[in-house]
């Protein structure tokens, strides 16, 4: 399916009068809390969602909520997991043979790239879902830095480094492709040299670059998906409430050794060996102020290990170049984290 792709600083205003071009009615806003005031985001038929991540029961509640409206747009705007909850609502619409809306998203932090993928994450209980479908590729995007402009030095540094995860695990990841990886490339190389910046520096113009960053390492994990850091990760989430960006950059620097070498990820990096690149990935989640160990998220690491390796997503890290080594993996971690 086509995606027709937006770039404008401030551009929120003129894509909202081009979906409302059918009248007001037509349109079912989805936000969070945050955005539920904004003058902006007026419309007719508003579902606010309260919770961090995507629950099934949720979706329930809001499919009713959308099919009650009787609109023909979903316009989703927000972060991941609002983005990940409208696609699950589009789901259900194609598995129940109802009239599929156009799905129309504005990501608000530059992280998920859900913008840019055809499937979502979703929870049943603590147990993580992957949906995945042709048609949740959202049809129409606005990528507005504008509209992250307010977003913490914290949510900036999470959002950031999953990104930045993504395009790495898509550029070694056993399914990359020549177009996979020029994605994951200009994503690394933007999040590399300007999310740092953006921590301390969050003027539009440097927004704009987190924000375009994320949305190619979407479009890198949509051909590749994602590997072992992700996998490792929702355990973290689901159970001791880690953000998802936070969990993944744990695990992030680990698997620079646990997957050997990676010639093309090191001239990306600027370094020289798994060592070095593993150092130079840790200094960088160190310097957006995330942690780098359990210890530092208050997580008793030796009580964790096998559990957390016995939950591992294996969907996730079968995407991975080197197999699934439990033994080798508990060491490395108890090593380095």
């Amino acid at each position: 399916m086509d995606q027709q792709v937006t770039i404008r600083i401030n551009g929120f205003p003129e894509f909202k009068m081009h979906l409302q071009k059918n009248g007001t009615d037509a349109i079912f806003l989805m936000t969070s809390q945050r955005l539920a005031g904004h003058n902006d985001f007026l419309f007719a038929h508003h579902y606010i969602k309260k919770t961090l991540d995507v629950y099934l029961n949720e979706i329930a509640v809001c499919l009713a909520a959308f099919l009650e409206s009787g609109a023909s747009v979903i316009l989703a705007v927000g972060g991941g997991s609002i983005i990940d909850l409208a696609k699950s609502v589009m789901l259900r619409c194609i598995e129940q043979s109802l009239p599929t809306p156009v799905l129309a998203v504005v990501p608000t932090t530059a992280g998920s790239g859900s913008e840019a993928t055809s499937f979502a994450v979703v929870y049943d209980g603590k147990k993580k879902l992957s949906l995945q479908h042709p048609g949740l590729l959202p049809s129409l995007v606005l990528l507005d830095a504008g509209l992250t402009l307010t977003l913490s030095s914290r949510n900036t540094a999470i959002s950031g480094i999953d990104a930045f995860a993504q395009a790495i695990e898509s550029f070694w990841n056993i399914n990359a492709t020549e177009e996979s990886r020029r994605y994951a490339s200009e994503a690394i190389t933007l999040l590399r040299d300007w999310l740092p910046v953006a921590i301390n520096d969050p003027s539009i113009n440097i927004r704009e670059k987190i924000l375009l960053a994320a949305h190619l390492a979407g479009k890198a994990i949509n051909i590749t998906k994602t590997t072992g850091p992700h996998a490792l990760s929702y355990y973290l989430t689901a159970h001791h409430g880690v953000p998802h960006g936070q969990a993944v950059a744990l695990f992030l620097p680990l698997f620079f050794i646990y997957n050997n070498e990676n010639t093309g990820l090191n001239d990306l990096l600027n370094v020289t060996g798994k060592e070095e690149a593993s150092l130079f990935v840790r200094g960088i989640i160190k310097n957006l102020g995330l942690a780098t160990t359990l210890h530092e998220l208050t997580i008793d690491s030796e009580e964790i290990w096998d559990e957390l390796l016995s939950e591992v997503n294996q969907e996730r890290f079968k995407n991975n170049p080197v197999a699934f080594d439990k033994p080798r993996l508990k060491e490395l971690c108890r090593r380095l984290l």
